[in-house]
């Protein structure tokens, strides 16, 4: 008995951890963590950041730019020699230092219509963010949809299962009362094996539709979820498709659907850079400056003077073979190694300047970039008009498909109605036994099938009107 008892113990705490393991989920916490942790909105961040660098390089280019430079070689054979001037056979080696500076000055306005285009480039970022966002966030409610309706399924099928159950009890009374035949019994069981089947298949259609769920909200699994249930989801009766209009159904999309905002930068995008490419066709002018020195290992410098013998040869045009040598006392300099600071200083030079690019001919790429430029306004342009005509068509598809659900939803209430009354009846009279089973589990088949389509056309009203909600720009969320 102790062992039963350690043994119901750890059960239960076992039990209870994995309850308390398990998150409750509703749609607005699924929408706020995929906010945060969706790998396709993550990468849309990515293309915001990216646009928001380009257009602060593009700022930073109206900055000068400032270059250094350090030099060394080794010559040798006949050279010259980039310090002194002279010619030498002798091997030497040099060092040369360099600072310079440029700015632009004009350039027929490209880096301020760069600056402009990076800025719509941001912008157009921002709204396929903000899309990719809307876009997740409505799959994110038709897979919770999907959840709830395999949910609500599984609760129908267990109960039509305990049904039927209760149902046996009674017919093997009538058995035993003589009322029935035995063969009633085998019906009722082949009917509670059937229920049984779709219970089986709506565990799985549960299991399945929160690992897709799982999948969008980035969650590994294995997570253990439990979706929060709305106590009923009221359809309110200013949620009636019959009332919307397309035209004012599609104006107002246009404004808050982030795609359409997003083609409007780009055709502005494309616009300037008609602009850029048509500053290929203008001069340039930019301001240069620059310092420089150079060091070279034959540099030398004068260290004082001493006498010494001239001699000059001397010869008569007259008589060619006649040669004086002719000597004199001059002073000589004494040639030490410049150190390498003097020479960086004695060598130290400067220069500014202007330069003026004239663009004569470029192998007519100018005029390509500036036709090209032209054709990317117009491709944008055509893009835009599509993506509008699609948006017009999706509304006017999600307005039909909501219409249709709305009228099936009714008919699927009535036919729930009409089984109902149906199946209390035929109950009523399989019990006086004026009827058989199979007759019985018809009118029963029939009951559970108007059930079922019932569920379904709640569920795909509900997700319906969630579409059109989506493209009014309203707050997807069940009340």
């Amino acid at each position: 008995m102790f062992k039963n008892l350690t043994l119901t113990f750890f059960a239960c705490i076992f039990v209870c951890n994995w309850i308390f393991a398990q998150e409750t989920w509703s749609l607005e916490k699924c929408v706020r963590y995929s906010l945060d942790n969706n790998i396709s909105i993550k990468r849309a961040q990515l293309n915001v950041d990216d646009s928001r660098l380009v257009k602060s390089g593009n700022k930073m280019s109206r900055l000068p730019s400032l270059n250094g430079s350090v030099g060394a070689s080794y010559r040798f054979g006949r050279t010259i020699d980039p310090v002194t001037n002279d010619f030498n056979n002798l091997s030497f080696g040099t060092n040369s230092l360099s600072l310079n500076t440029g700015v632009n000055i004009y350039n027929g306005n490209r880096i301020n219509s760069q600056i402009k285009q990076a800025g719509f480039n941001i912008q157009a970022a921002m709204n396929d963010l903000a899309q990719v966002k809307s876009d997740i966030n409505l799959s994110i409610a038709s897979s919770y949809l999907n959840v709830l309706f395999a949910e609500e399924q599984l609760d129908a099928a267990i109960k039509r299962k305990e049904l039927t159950e209760s149902q046996l009890d009674q017919v093997e009374k009538l058995i035993r009362a003589g009322a029935r035949p035995q063969n009633d019994k085998l019906e009722i069981l082949a009917t509670i094996a059937r229920n049984e089947q779709a219970i089986i298949g709506q565990e799985n259609a549960v299991e399945t539709g929160l690992l897709n769920l799982k999948n969008l909200l980035q969650l590994d699994p294995s997570t253990n979820i439990i979706l929060e249930k709305p106590n009923s989801i009221v359809i309110s009766a200013e949620d009636n498709p019959d009332i919307l209009s397309l035209n004012e159904l599609y104006k107002t999309s246009l404004s808050n659907q982030a795609f359409v905002k997003a083609d409007e930068y780009r055709v502005k995008s494309a616009e300037l850079g008609k602009d850029i490419a048509r500053s290929g066709l203008l001069p340039q002018i930019s301001a240069f400056a620059g310092l420089s020195t150079n060091y070279s290992t034959n540099g030398r410098q004068v260290d004082g003077f001493q006498q010494g013998i001239y001699s000059r040869e001397f010869i008569f045009p007259d008589n060619p073979s006649s040669v004086i040598n002719v000597g004199e006392v001059v002073d000589f300099p004494i040639l030490l190694d410049a150190p390498y600071g003097k020479q960086l200083k004695e060598n130290f030079g400067q220069n500014i300047g202007l330069s003026l690019n004239i663009p004569i001919y470029n192998n007519h790429q100018n005029i390509v970039n500036l036709d090209r430029a032209e054709l990317n306004i117009l491709n944008n342009q055509y893009t835009a008009e599509i993506n509008k005509q699609n948006l017009k068509n999706d509304i006017q598809t999600a307005l039909s498909n909501a219409r249709t659900a709305k009228r099936t939803l009714a008919a699927s209430n009535r036919t729930v109605e009409a089984s109902l009354a149906a199946f209390q009846n035929s109950e009523k009279q399989f019990q006086l036994g004026t009827i058989n089973t199979f007759e019985y589990a018809t009118a029963k088949n029939n009951l559970d099938q108007a059930e079922v389509d019932l569920i379904i056309a709640k569920y795909d009203y509900i997700f319906k009107l969630k579409v059109l909600d989506f493209y009014q720009g309203k707050e997807l969320e069940l009340k």
